[in-house]
């Protein structure tokens, strides 16, 4: 009974998560593919584009895991059987979105006009601040995309938001194709034509998911002033959590950016191979997140050990994968990106220690998902800051300089601390459980 009990819901959740890794994936293919229509343009783009889109990434992040609180809190109301319509959750998430995007392209905008103060490449400035100036228009949809895949997640309407953004992959390259070269009345453009071609593309995505979550939904834009405060109580933690850790990456980035040319972009191979295995438990993340909150509103203490227990075991299966190709296959796998002898064996060493975090990594960010389904992110947020910046980065700091470790020893540190916050991130949710149980015993 146990054992089927068992299956049956790791069954649900793998067919949960399918969809959310196909989006995920397809969002990273976005990048990919102006990156490869910049390539054929010329190296000046393909280096902007480069820079501009690590610009951007750490703005819209924030944004976006923001907006995650919109499935959790729709999910446990389902949970609690409350019309989460009644309760304005929509058309309060709606207004969340339009604020963050207000904020975040203030924000992305006003660190345009510093761009030429970061130490670039001076031939690549004016093409970066073209390029930031039109894809911040593109936040816009974005969030409110978001909003609409998040809620419809709450749903379990996972497949049409996911599937989407595949195919949209590919109205994104021939818009860059037509906007970057230009053709018969359309002028070339460039690399505006790119960012063009990316705000074309989004909007396209936020009109499309919009008008099928009207259809699909009974939505009506109801604002409620508790409904929207719980959205950024639960939200705001978690985007600033996603911040703290696409920061420390970014900072290890710069660092190494600082050693050599063989460092740098070993390096750069590893973390973009690194990135794409983890969409993975991102994805989990997500269905951790929706699945935890329902059992949450049901007051299923057993459900919600299932669903994230379900869960961790699916990350943890995954990434035991990753890291066994990782540690096993370092140089096939750097050779698939480089020919360079000096590149790939610098690289395949760096690979030890991506195979060594890849269990804590998937712990971690599995754990943001389950608390963010059982109601909490402050704590999280707070916790991971000091395992991150307090213990990853000093430590990764002394193995590289002080032991003459270099890259390795600021990868080394990224383990470190990422495992300090996959253990702290676990006994959060145990104490959660434990507390559930005693307020279930006492209703009781």
């Amino acid at each position: 009974m146990i054992i089927s009990t068992v299956t049956k819901r790791l069954k649900e959740l793998i067919l949960f998560t399918i969809p959310l890794v196909i989006g995920q994936v397809g969002q990273m293919l976005f990048n990919v593919g102006d990156i490869f229509v910049a390539g054929r343009y010329s190296t000046e783009a393909v280096s902007s584009i480069g820079v501009a889109s690590g610009i951007v990434a750490p703005f819209i992040m924030i944004g976006i895991s923001t907006l995650f609180s919109v499935s959790s809190i729709t999910a446990r109301m389902r949970g609690e059987e409350v019309d989460p319509h009644e309760n304005g959750v929509w058309g309060s998430s709606l207004s969340l979105g339009l604020i963050l995007a207000t904020v975040i392209c203030t924000a992305l905008l006003v660190f345009t006009f510093f761009v030429k103060h970061i130490g670039l490449t001076p031939e690549i400035v004016p093409l970066v601040e073209t390029y930031l100036f039109w894809v911040n228009i593109s936040i816009l949809p974005a969030l409110i995309f978001q909003v609409a895949k998040e809620y419809l997640q709450a749903f379990d309407k996972t497949i049409f938001a996911n599937v989407l953004i595949i195919l949209m992959n590919i109205t994104n390259l021939a818009m860059n194709y037509l906007l970057m070269f230009g053709y018969g009345p359309i002028p070339e453009m460039g690399i505006k034509g790119a960012a063009i071609a990316t705000v074309i593309t989004r909007f396209l995505l936020a009109f499309i998911i919009i008008i099928y979550a009207y259809k699909k939904l009974p939505l009506e834009i109801h604002f409620k002033k508790e409904s929207f405060k719980e959205l950024i109580k639960l939200g705001l933690p978690v985007g600033m959590g996603t911040f703290i850790e696409v920061l420390m990456f970014s900072t290890v980035t710069v660092l190494i950016g600082k050693m050599s040319v063989v460092a740098s972009a070993s390096h750069n191979i590893v973390l973009t191979i690194a990135g794409l295995t983890f969409m993975v438990p991102l994805a989990i993340n997500g269905t951790a997140g929706v699945k935890v909150s329902y059992a949450l509103g049901r007051r299923d203490r057993e459900l919600i050990k299932n669903y994230a227990f379900g869960c961790v075991f699916m990350a943890e299966a995954y990434m035991l994968i990753t890291a066994s190709l990782y540690f096993l296959f370092p140089n096939q796998i750097m050779s698939l990106f480089t020919s360079d002898p000096e590149v790939i064996k610098y690289g395949a060493a760096l690979f030890l220690y991506v195979a060594l975090f890849q269990i804590p990594d998937g712990l971690q960010v599995t754990m943001w998902g389950i608390l963010r389904g059982l109601g909490i992110s402050k704590l999280p947020m707070l916790l991971s800051f000091c395992g991150y910046w307090l213990i990853a980065i000093p430590v990764g700091l002394l193995l590289a300089f002080k032991f003459e470790m270099e890259a390795a020893g600021l990868w080394a540190g990224l383990a470190v601390g990422l495992t300090i916050a996959s253990t702290i991130l676990t006994y959060l949710f145990k104490r959660r459980l434990h507390e559930l149980k005693m307020i279930l015993d006492y209703r009781e």
